[in-house]
């Protein structure tokens, strides 16, 4: 289990370490740029790609979205108390504490778990989740809240497609098909040159924090898997991927919006590395518990 972890994360970490490289050096990077284009390129492709191919019913869908929504809520209710007593800034502290990282690491681990079944219902969640993020996350980094710029998010309307292709069996065309899977492509290696290249920006500063917000991204979000897992009768595959894509590390993502509205990336790039680093431990005993 350990080495098929390593396998997963290992091409993760080497990404990053080239951006981490490529900061130490004081090469140019225009992070930004690298921002816009994840966010609003290459993250809507991702997930129209992701779920036009998943073959997954309405009912499948529809019970994933159920689940990633509540776990959602409620991680963040639970982050939102730990911001409060821990008196950490919240627009930096609160989407670290909420968002999982459910696309790199997520979805290699559900496909390796539980198989093809197990990625589309992974990607199911990784849309829902993707959402609340792109709206909560992205509204908390800004400081301020725009129902215009919630609608026009090419991420709701890229979810929205997906589920309508997956559901109906339709297709795009095939060249738009193909350029959605080579855009999609793109987005997480950027987002991890961008992590990379803030780390080697990083001062030394007391892991305490750090480390108590990880403890609750990952056990906490694996509790509240299981809680909502049982709350909904899931079993089988569908309780496996909700539970382990709720105790997914710090999502990248937060980092991407913090570097955007310029809110503290530093502390945000620690939060992903930590809680990813103990994730390398924690992960292989929560997959004992649910395959």
């Amino acid at each position: 289990m350990l080495a098929i972890l390593l396998d997963v994360m290992g091409p993760v970490a080497v990404v990053a370490f080239v951006g981490f490289v490529w900061g130490r050096t004081r090469q140019p990077f225009d992070t930004p740029s690298f921002s816009m284009v994840a966010t609003y390129v290459g993250t809507p492709c991702l997930i129209v790609d992701s779920l036009a191919t998943s073959g997954l019913g309405a009912d499948s869908l529809a019970a994933m979205g159920l689940g990633a929504t509540l776990c959602t809520l409620i991680a963040l209710a639970a982050g939102y108390a730990l911001v409060t007593v821990s008196r950490q800034p919240m627009s930096t502290y609160l989407p670290a504490s909420t968002f999982a990282n459910c696309g790199n690491i997520g979805l290699p681990l559900a496909l390796f778990a539980f198989g093809k079944d197990g990625l589309a219902l992974a990607v199911a969640y990784l849309a829902v989740h993707g959402v609340f993020n792109f709206v909560i996350g992205q509204a908390l980094a800004a400081g301020r809240f725009s129902l215009r710029e919630t609608l026009a998010s090419p991420l709701l309307w890229a979810t929205a497609l997906g589920a309508f292709l997956s559901v109906t069996g339709s297709a795009l065309p095939a060249p738009l098909a193909r350029a959605a899977h080579i855009l999609g492509g793109l987005t997480i290696p950027m987002m991890l040159l961008a992590l990379g290249w803030s780390l080697a920006q990083l001062r030394a500063t007391s892991l305490a924090w750090p480390l108590a917000f990880s403890a609750l991204r990952l056990v906490g979000g694996f509790a509240i898997g299981w809680g909502v897992a049982l709350a909904l009768g899931l079993t089988g595959t569908a309780r496996g991927v909700l539970v382990i894509e709720s105790a997914m590390p710090v999502a990248v993502y937060n980092y991407m919006f913090a570097a955007r509205y310029d809110n503290r990336p530093e502390d945000v790039a620690g939060l992903v590395v930590v809680s990813t680093l103990i994730s390398l431990i924690a992960l292989p005993l929560f997959l004992a518990t649910v395959v």
